[in-house]
């Protein structure tokens, strides 16, 4: 197994939708602090009424804002969830396609007001998954 890589188990899984008109990432971290998950995989499939989404400037070592105030599909979202600052904490990255099917993503941020969205948790076990602060990169990563 290549260095900095841990063998996980499969934990619990769950599925469902979330509300339509609220915020994508609030809810996913809500529900995960609830039902104690502290490290799992998350998928998302749907569509929201705004995005909102960031670009990590490497030089700056700082995160660009930005957003999208039209409906746009979710066409991809790959994510997880880990501890940061002792809660669960949702990493995410999304694409979201408009109606002329331009795309625009990056790292997820609060803000995404849901349109339609189902979600698949998939929890680990085994391993333990903190974020804290890397000097080289400026982020809080595993």
């Amino acid at each position: 197994m290549p260095a900095g890589l841990s063998e996980i188990s499969a934990g619990r899984g769950f599925v469902g939708r979330l509300e339509t008109g609220s915020d994508l990432v609030e809810e996913i971290e809500r529900f995960c602090t609830e039902h104690g998950v502290v490290a799992a995989q998350v998928t998302v499939i749907g569509a929201v009424r705004r995005a909102a989404y960031a670009y990590y400037e490497q030089h700056d070592r700082r995160y660009r804002e930005l957003e999208s105030r039209t409906h746009h599909e979710i066409v991809g979202f790959t994510g997880n969830i880990s501890l940061r600052d002792d809660k669960p904490f949702l990493h995410a990255h999304a694409t979201f396609a408009d109606a002329d099917g331009a795309t625009v993503g990056g790292h997820l941020l609060r803000g995404c007001e849901v349109f339609a969205a189902e979600i698949m948790i998939r929890e680990f076990t085994g391993v333990s998954l903190v974020r804290i602060h890397d000097d080289e990169t400026g982020l809080a990563l595993w």
